[in-house]
């Protein structure tokens, strides 16, 4: 195994370990409760229109799902509502959530890089602010799994850290590759306890040309924390198989 696959396995143990124990001692107050705005937008453009008993046909995984903030949302308006995290504590979480709900759902605890799914049998995944605690070889590992899983024509949809964001311009920051910032001693509107990868929208749309997609919609956000004293772009990006 190369050093940088080395670096890269125990990145991935760190962020595990890291949201375990997180989701362990907060369990729902560990992540927001409501869904991602930019998500519900890529609903409203490209699913809101099918009647809702139609919907259960139309399968959605989310990938990093934790305590499921978007996926119920995505089980309420009549989706088959799949979701996958690599923390068992998240997803303990997620099941008992939608329990309480009353929503149905499938959880399963798995790598990113090789998800437990049959080739072609989502018509959706999605991934919020998820895959960058990935390394950039096993964001691209992802990349091509997400593309197995996906149906023809199926869409993916992600919203990911920008490389423009002030945190990776950051002076005392740490890199495991060019990409993925590990440790960062200036305050920062995100906490690097664990992985954090950024890419640039270009960047991005390439990677998944490459891996069999046509990118469909793209878009750069800003907002700003610590009294506009702080800029952190997001990537939003929409594109299909072929």
């Amino acid at each position: 195994m190369s050093k940088l696959k080395e670096k890269s396995k125990k990145s991935k143990e760190k962020s595990k370990k890291y949201y375990d124990l997180i989701y362990k001692k907060k369990g729902l107050e560990a992540q927001r409760r409501y869904p991602n705005e930019e998500l519900c937008r890529f609903f409203g453009r490209n699913f809101f229109h099918i009647d809702k008993k139609k919907r259960k046909h139309i399968k959605v995984l989310e990938t990093g799902c934790g305590s499921c903030g978007n996926l119920w949302m995505i089980a309420k308006e009549g989706f088959a509502a799949y979701g996958i995290d690599f923390s068992n504590e998240a997803i303990k979480v997620a099941k008992k959530f939608f329990k309480k709900q009353k929503l149905k759902g499938f959880f399963t605890k798995g790598d990113f890089t090789s998800m437990n799914y049959k080739n072609n049998f989502f018509n959706c995944v999605v991934d919020v602010f998820s895959s960058c605690c990935l390394s950039k070889i096993d964001g691209e590992r992802y990349i091509k799994d997400v593309n197995r899983i996906l149906k023809k024509n199926g869409k993916f949809f992600t919203y990911f850290s920008s490389k423009k964001s002030d945190m990776f311009k950051f002076s005392s920051r740490k890199m495991l590759d060019k990409d993925t910032l590990i440790s960062l001693k200036q305050k920062s509107a995100f906490k690097v306890d664990h992985a954090q990868r950024f890419m640039g929208l270009n960047q991005y749309c390439d990677l998944l040309l490459k891996n069999g997609f046509k990118v469909e919609y793209k878009e750069e956000l800003m907002r700003t924390y610590f009294f506009t004293r702080e800029k952190f772009y997001f990537n939003v990006i929409e594109a299909k198989k072929f």
